[in-house]
């Protein structure tokens, strides 16, 4: 068998296991199932993983349709007590902020946790170690919906490509909502039960009730395979640990870090961050990360977000691009992602260098995403061979070059 060829079975073997776990969504059995499995393949490459259990809220949508709950709660308010109702606003406006960048958690801290993990194998440098590479892939499955259905989640995106030349901000619309509801409460408290009040709060419920359609029904919905989103990119990490581990970096160590709870809008890599923060210092470490990297053209994640984008680190950026180039691939383009994030955000919103790989087709759409069909019969091996091939070029222009 060609190396090529055992390197596409390698993969499918990862991602069929993974995609196989019933209902492996975040802080499930299936979660740890899926950890189990990726602490055993890094034993066997003599990784000493780790599996490090921490709490996690995992009903995301539940939380962020609170915001838009106490939002509709707060139009009543204004009523009668419309200054109360603005600060109450304010306050979800923040909270969702916090949320949604991952820097703070107010109005889901109001939610129960449960017991979420994450899997860490490390590969010492051959030297003295200067630098360390985090690959980051997050092993859960993320939450379906009807906002996920693929024909028109596919629509939406190729409109907002043909027309605006850019993903769609869905989740900035949702910040409308709120803005629309503090402009709404300040104005009745400015001139009270005008016609003009009367409509921008009938406009502030509508648009909050829907916000609060679309999150409410996410969170009953069932769980994806996950075979792309995000399989995918753990068997890429496990790849690239494969291809390392006989031939470490001179003055760079490499973590192998498999995330836990990443669907629940980056909570779990956010707590790895913050409960490390003091040992990992900002000018040595670099985050890799593979996410829904199976199907498509690679692109290279130079910046995402909800209320505004967080550039990744433009060096860093620079040194993927550049392996890109080394390794052939000229169709490799830059992405500014505007329907959520990734795991590079919680670093680089802290002040750490990251960045992203994913693959896309033609649309800039990831095919089958948080849907039922997210399955590893989709995927193309060829597109994962892409990714990897970036990455282990990149860590080794970290180690040479930076």
């Amino acid at each position: 068998m060609s190396e090529a060829k055992k390197e596409s079975v390698r993969f499918m073997d990862d991602i069929s296991a993974l995609a196989g776990i019933d209902v492996r969504g975040p802080a499930t059995d299936g979660e740890a199932k899926a950890a189990i499995y990726v602490s055993k393949r890094m034993d066997e490459m003599g990784l000493n993983p780790s599996v490090e259990p921490f709490p996690v809220c995992p009903h995301f949508p539940m939380a962020w349709a609170l915001h838009f709950i106490f939002a509709i709660a707060a139009c009543f308010l204004a009523v009668t007590h419309p200054w109360i109702a603005s600060l109450i606003v304010l306050l979800l406006m923040i909270s969702y902020y916090g949320d949604t960048t991952t820097k703070f958690y107010w109005v889901r801290s109001l939610l129960p946790k449960h017991t979420s993990r994450h899997v860490i194998g490390k590969l010492k440098a051959k030297g003295e170690r200067k630098k360390t590479v985090v690959i980051a892939a997050h092993m859960d499955a993320g939450q379906m919906g009807m906002s996920m259905e693929p024909k028109g989640a596919e629509r939406t995106t190729t409109f907002f490509k043909r027309y605006f030349n850019m993903q769609p901000p869905i989740l900035f619309l949702l910040v409308f909502a709120l803005t629309l509801t503090l402009a709404a409460t300040v104005y009745w408290g400015l001139h009270g039960s005008t016609l003009i009040g009367q409509r921008l709060m009938i406009a502030a419920v509508i648009g909050n009730l829907v916000a609060t359609v679309i999150f409410t029904q996410m969170e009953f919905a069932g769980i994806s395979p996950g075979a792309n989103d995000n399989a995918s990119g753990v068997a890429t990490m496990l790849e690239l640990a494969r291809r390392l581990k006989d031939d470490p970096m001179e003055e760079t160590e490499i973590w192998f870090l498999g995330v836990g709870s990443e669907e629940t809008y980056m909570n779990g890599m956010a707590k790895f961050m913050d409960d490390r923060r003091p040992l990992l210092d900002k000018d040595s470490f670099y985050f890799l990360v593979p996410e829904s990297c199976g199907f498509g053209r690679p692109r290279i994640v130079t910046g995402e977000g909800v209320y505004k984008t967080d550039y990744h680190d433009p060096a860093l950026v620079g040194a993927a691009f550049l392996a890109a180039k080394r390794r052939g691939y000229p169709e490799v383009t830059p992405l500014v992602l505007r329907t959520g994030g990734t795991d590079a955000t919680p670093p680089t919103v802290r002040g750490y260098k990251a960045v992203c790989i994913l693959a896309m087709n033609e649309n800039d759409y990831v095919p089958h995403y948080h849907w039922k069909t997210d399955l590893p019969e989709y995927i193309d091996t060829r597109a994962l061979e892409k990714t990897s091939d970036i990455f282990e070029e990149t860590i080794r222009i970290i180690d040479t070059e930076f």
